[in-house]
């Protein structure tokens, strides 16, 4: 403290650092603040010489706690009406200034001008909360778009599958082959699945390729789940494929599962067919 009775006191624990986060209207509010508390003087009573007051103390007489004053300090919050009127008096009693001539004493702002810098930081904190909400509407609505072009999608693909399923069966394929013959119908409508689970995947938005997939997983056949699966290997997106392996073997039953196991095992793919087997066991 100055040899001035009158002069501020700089009290090293009212300079905060202030966030990046912080608003210039909660930002004027905490140095308006903070130039009050260097007014406050320290209880000489029962001590010898000078004494810095601390933090803690100033925080009793503004009937307050450390926590809460070191965070109107730093802007992090926004003090009640009660405690900017409390500091008030205070600084202005230990400058010995009545509360109409406190600018004669070097505090530069009235109560209410320090009420409206309040008010101000009040309204900032309110916008941001605003623009918070905005974000998450805006959020929102992207989602339940999504939402609503993967239903779309499911129900392009039972039509489809309905359509192509209404035509007449080509020939059976020679028992020679050696190659359990996949339909057309199979073929296009799981190849559909695999194109748009491909593009969603490739525009970074493996999430909402996942949910597509985990939606048609009860529309395909196994055959057609086979195809889709071989076809996402193909294309090289093995995050896909290793989800639908997982939820396929997890959701649908041991014959379903062992019939794409089958299928997978006679186009060679040993390897997801043993994946899918386990992942049905766990």
């Amino acid at each position: 403290m100055t040899s001035d009775g009158n002069a501020p006191a700089w009290h090293g624990w009212i300079r905060k650092q202030f966030g990046s986060d912080v608003s210039p209207g909660r930002r004027a509010l905490a140095v308006a603040l903070g130039d009050l508390c260097r007014h406050l003087r320290p209880d000489f009573s029962g001590q010898l010489g000078n004494k810095e007051l601390t933090q803690t103390e100033a925080a009793k007489r503004l009937r307050s706690n450390p926590s809460s004053l070191s965070r109107f300090l730093s802007g992090k919050t926004v003090p009640g009406p009660e405690f900017i009127e409390t500091l008030f008096k205070e600084a202005c009693a230990d400058t010995g200034a009545g509360a109409g001539d406190a600018k004669a004493t070097g505090i530069t702002l009235d109560l209410d001008d320090l009420m409206h810098l309040r008010q101000r930081a009040v309204k900032e904190r309110r916008c941001d909360r605003c623009g918070d909400l905005s974000e998450q509407t805006a959020e929102l609505t992207s989602l339940k778009h999504e939402a609503a072009t993967l239903r779309t999608a499911v129900t392009e693909l039972r039509a489809a599958k309905a359509g192509l399923q209404a035509r007449p069966a080509p020939p059976p394929v020679p028992p020679s082959t050696g190659d359990r013959r996949r339909s057309r119908n199979d073929v296009a409508a799981a190849r559909q699945v695999a194109v748009q689970a491909e593009e969603l995947g490739r525009g970074g938005r493996q999430d909402v390729a996942l949910t597509l997939l985990r939606q048609t997983a009860e529309v395909l056949s196994p055959v057609e789940t086979a195809v889709v699966l071989l076809t996402l290997r193909q294309q090289r997106q093995n995050r896909l494929a290793d989800n639908l392996i997982h939820i396929y073997g997890r959701d649908q039953g041991d014959r379903s599962v062992m019939q794409v196991a089958l299928e997978l095992h006679e186009q060679g793919a040993d390897g997801d067919a043993g994946a899918i087997l386990r992942a049905a066991m766990r």
